[in-house]
Formats: C-alpha cells, sequence, structure tokens
C-alpha cells in the first residue's frame, strides 16, 4: 500500500482532481461551494457544469482540506430511515429467532464494504426493544485515494410499541458502506421472522420514492412541515431540492414551466418563497417534477428545555439512486434557547426523532387512506 495522502502539503488539479470530485464521495454541491470559494459562480450545480470548470484550477491544500473534510463530516452524520414489518400475533416471541439465527455469515451482512471493527450482534434492551449496533473500517483505498482509514458506525433499532402488531425498524447510517449493510441486516431480519412464521412479510414496508406518484411526493412533503404534538411546532421550510421528471407527462405549452425543460435538472427554491414559486403553488404542475429533498426548522420542546432542530428529509440509495431508495431524514443542527448539559442535549435528540419517525408514520398513512378512498371497490365474480 502506498504511504499517506499528504492533504495540508498539495497541489491537486487536472485529471486526478476530476476524478475525485466525480466521485460518489464528492456531493455536487460540495463542488459548488469549492467552485465559490475561488470566485467562480454558475448558477448550474450539475457536476457535469461545475466539475470541468474545477479540473481546470489549482485547488490550494486548504481548498482541497475543506472539501475532504465536509465530505467526511458530511458521511459521519447519522442519518436514519424507518420502516415496519407485521407480526402474525400478539403473543409470538420474536426475539429469540433473531438471537439464534440472525448473524450466521457475517461476510454475506458485510457484503464487501470494508471490514467489520465491531462485529453487529443483538442487544436485547427489553421485552419488546433490541439493538444492532457495529462499527466498519473502510479500507479499500482505491475508493479513496486519499489514503484515510476511516471509521463509520451503524445502527438497527427493532421495537414493538404498546398493543401494536407492527415491528417497527429505525437504521441509522453514517456512510454508503453502512446504509448497505444496514438494508441487508433489515431483509435478514424479515426473512429470519418470516421462516419462523412470526411475520406476515419476507421484506418489511419501506417508504421508497416509488411508493409515491410525482404529485402524491409533493404532497407528502409539504405535510412534513406539520410537526407533531407539544413536541415539534410547525415547521419553517429552508429550502426545497426538485429535478423535472424527464419521463413524465410532456410539459404543458405554458412560459411558466416549459422553460424548465431546456434549463433545469436541478433546482433549489428558498423557503421564504415558496409559496411564490409556481411549482410549489399550482399543484397542476406537481406531476411534471420529482421532490429530492427538503430542509424545515422545527421548534421544539423537550421537558423544560426549548430550540429550534433542522432536519433534512430526502431519498437516499447506497446504489444508484431508483424508486427503490428510501425516505432518509437527518437532524443537521439541534440548538436551544439556553445553556444545556450533554445529558439534556441526548435526550433531546431522542425527543426530536422520535416526533420524526411519529410525524413520517402519521402522514405516510394519512397519505395511504387518501389513495384507498380514490380508488374503485373490489369486485368479485
Amino acid at each position: 500500500m502506498t504511504s499517506a495522502f499528504d492533504v495540508s502539503s498539495t497541489i491537486v488539479f487536472g485529471t486526478e482532481l476530476r476524478i475525485l470530485l466525480n466521485s460518489e464521495h464528492i456531493s455536487y454541491g460540495e463542488v459548488h461551494a469549492t467552485l465559490k470559494e475561488k470566485g467562480i459562480f454558475v448558477g448550474n450545480s450539475e457536476k457535469s457544469t461545475t466539475v470541468p470548470l474545477l479540473s481546470a484550477t489549482l485547488l490550494t491544500p486548504s481548498n482541497f482540506s475543506r472539501l475532504i473534510d465536509s465530505s467526511v463530516n458530511r458521511d459521519s452524520q447519522p442519518k436514519i430511515k424507518v420502516s415496519a414489518l407485521p407480526l402474525v400475533s400478539a403473543s409470538v416471541n420474536w426475539i429469540e429467532p433473531l438471537k439464534d439465527h440472525l448473524f450466521t455469515n457475517l461476510e454475506d451482512v458485510l457484503g464487501g464494504n470494508g471490514e467489520f471493527s465491531s462485529s453487529p450482534e443483538v442487544v436485547v434492551k427489553g421485552p419488546t426493544t433490541v439493538s444492532i449496533p457495529y462499527t466498519i473500517r473502510r479500507q479499500d483505498f482505491s475508493k479513496d485515494w486519499i489514503q484515510r482509514e476511516l471509521y463509520f458506525n451503524g445502527e438497527i433499532v427493532v421495537e414493538r410499541q404498546g398493543t401494536s402488531l407492527n415491528l417497527d425498524f429505525v437504521s441509522t447510517h453514517s456512510s454508503k458502506e453502512t446504509e448497505a449493510i444496514n438494508r441487508r441486516i433489515t431483509s435478514r431480519i424479515s426473512q429470519v421472522l418470516h421462516q419462523a412464521n412470526i411475520v406476515a412479510k419476507p421484506e418489511p414496508n419501506r417508504i421508497t420514492f416509488g411508493s409515491f406518484s410525482n404529485e402524491e411526493r409533493v404532497r407528502f412533503f409539504k405535510r412534513l412541515t406539520a410537526g407533531w404534538g407539544k413536541a415539534l411546532s410547525t415547521g419553517n421550510v429552508l429550502d426545497i431540492e426538485v429535478s423535472l421528471d424527464v419521463n413524465g407527462p410532456p410539459l404543458p405549452v405554458d412560459p411558466e414551466i416549459a422553460w424548465m425543460k431546456q434549463s433545469v435538472r436541478r433546482l433549489t427554491i428558498d423557503g421564504e418563497r415558496l409559496n411564490d414559486i409556481f411549482l410549489m403553488a399550482n399543484e397542476n404542475y406537481y406531476k411534471h417534477y420529482h421532490i429530492q429533498r427538503m430542509d424545515v426548522t422545527f421548534p421544539f420542546v423537550d421537558g423544560t428545555n426549548k430550540g429550534e432542530s433542522r432536519i433534512s428529509f430526502s431519498f437516499s440509495s447506497a446504489g444508484r439512486m431508483g424508486v427503490e431508495a428510501e425516505l432518509t431524514f437527518e437532524c443537521v443542527r439541534l440548538s436551544f434557547d439556553k445553556a444545556v448539559n450533554a445529558d439534556a442535549k441526548k435526550a433531546a435528540a431522542s425527543g426530536v426523532q422520535h416526533a420524526i419517525r411519529s410525524l413520517i408514520d402519521a402522514k405516510h398513512t394519512e397519505m395511504l387512506g387518501e389513495r384507498a378512498a380514490v380508488l374503485p371497490p373490489v369486485t368479485t365474480p
């Protein structure tokens, strides 16, 4: 193995820089931000536009260091997916089969994504909850030519709440590798329990990009600003990212939207202008575009502590984005009205996460109910 890459004293340019910028480790937003640092401002943030521009420049060690640190920090930030699996009965013991049969082959679970520095195991938290934590080390340096040895955590919590017949999965990942591993583990959990006749399905119910039509997806995201009980007040949208559905219905002959066909693949809409933007204000346009991401700030209350949380909702997949990309949320920032200790911060973060999970479940159930109400009744011969 070659010696470690010295970020602090190397100027990167040309072909090597272009390869790195086009890799999955660097986001389009990070490339766009680095261009701005160098005084280059472009309206289109697509990599097809920005990478050639940045590759034609020289990145100073400080430019390069900030770009890499931003990428690593983004990867390391915990991101959460939720799914559910229906039990066949309230009396079944679903924990014992997981303890006995879940991890018979760790290589299958790993799937070539680095190596485990802390292997996953079933940790029983109580009669209705288990957690499965683990840590991986990224060691395939061909994918990360800066030669850093990086560690990423993952965890899956499976719990049954109250009298519900659902097992709720909360999957937390901090990199593409742990995102892929979580997907394999949740599938493996479902298969083990299905083979034991404990659950009704061999795969959990996931909220995916393909779960919605274009119109439903926009309405669903807008409803995620509603807040939840006393824990989360109504949210304020910071920005929304949309893209034209190139496989959707033909654009109307209307100057308000026809220009999108030639001009925009990805558009970020400022939250303050949300109600003034025709794409969001006019439901007739919903079918023509995909909503990709939405950042919202929610005022929160946790016991005697108050503050504001910034939550980013998006669809994410360990592979190429497609209909199977799952709804993901991330607490980008948590701020408090007054100084609090570490335990209070942890409790507030947990409370916000639980409220967001409840909000997602309620609005998804609401959407499914509306869809069922407009479907024609099924008749039998």
